[in-house]
This record gives structure tokens, C-alpha cells and sequence, in this order.
């Protein structure tokens, strides 16, 4: 499981690190290829394998709901896979960089069964609207039945 909160930059090739932490956990599951997408204002990086999980539910979405037409659309038409190189970088194509509006600094997050790549000001606020907000979200959550 993926978890914490990094801050790297992406290089001129539009690469970035993985968090040592984060190659180790995909080291010992012999993953070398992610896949990454654009939801939620940010770059969403997948295991290849878990990815494969995803398809598999999303392909048997109804037809019939246009809103599971709307984010297959979305979500799966944007998604490239990519390579962690030796040194343990990953680039990240221009595509996603320019929809998700990272440039230079961007924040890490480990979110269980993926990473999510951030720019660094879209983080912050991110943030602030998630600290401004904890006691809704708190309700939300136990709504879920997480706590």
C-alpha cells in the first residue's frame, strides 16, 4: 500500500523520482511498468496490475449509464503506460503534465492502491479546501463506514 506525501520536481525531460519508499513496495511486487491517467485534478499512477483490476470492473459497466460511459471516456482514453527507469524516474507524458497543470514542483501522495502526482499549488489548495472542510468530511466518511 502506497502512503505519505513527497515533494519532487519534474526535470527538463519531464521525468520524475519515485519515492524510495514507493520503489521499494514495486520492487517487491516485480512491477515495472505504471499507468497513469488524469482525474481529479491531478496525475493518477497505477501498478500495472492493479490497473488490469480496474479495466476489468470498468469494462462491465452498464451501457445504458451515462455517467459510466462519461468517466470510461474520461479515465481510461487518457491513460499511458509507463516505464520506471533505472534510477527509478518515471516520465511523465506532456499530455497529462499539461492536464493536470504540473510544471516544475509537484507533491507525491500515496493513496493505498495508487500514487497521485500533484503540482504543487494545486496540492496546497487542495489541502486547505480538505482542512477547511474536515468536520463534512469527517461525517462523510463515517457515513462510508470507515470508521
Amino acid at each position: 500500500m502506497f502512503r505519505g506525501r513527497f515533494e519532487y520536481s519534474i526535470d527538463d525531460k519531464g521525468r520524475v523520482k519515485i519515492p524510495p519508499r514507493f520503489k521499494e513496495i514495486l520492487k517487491s511486487r516485480d512491477i515495472n511498468t505504471l499507468v497513469m491517467t488524469i482525474f481529479d485534478d491531478c496525475i493518477y499512477v497505477y501498478p500495472h496490475d492493479v490497473w488490469e483490476k480496474l479495466e476489468e470492473k470498468a469494462v462491465n459497466l452498464p451501457l445504458t449509464n451515462k455517467a459510466a460511459r462519461r468517466f470510461k471516456r474520461m479515465f481510461f482514453s487518457s491513460a499511458q503506460d509507463v516505464n520506471i527507469d533505472r534510477q527509478g524516474r518515471v516520465l511523465v507524458p506532456a499530455v497529462l503534465r499539461d492536464d493536470a497543470a504540473v510544471e516544475k514542483d509537484v507533491v507525491i501522495l500515496g493513496n493505498l492502491d495508487h500514487i497521485e502526482i500533484w503540482s504543487k499549488e494545486k496540492w496546497e489548495e487542495e489541502f486547505n479546501a480538505l482542512r477547511s472542510s474536515e468536520e463534512e468530511l469527517a461525517s462523510q466518511i463515517e457515513e462510508l463506514g470507515i470508521f
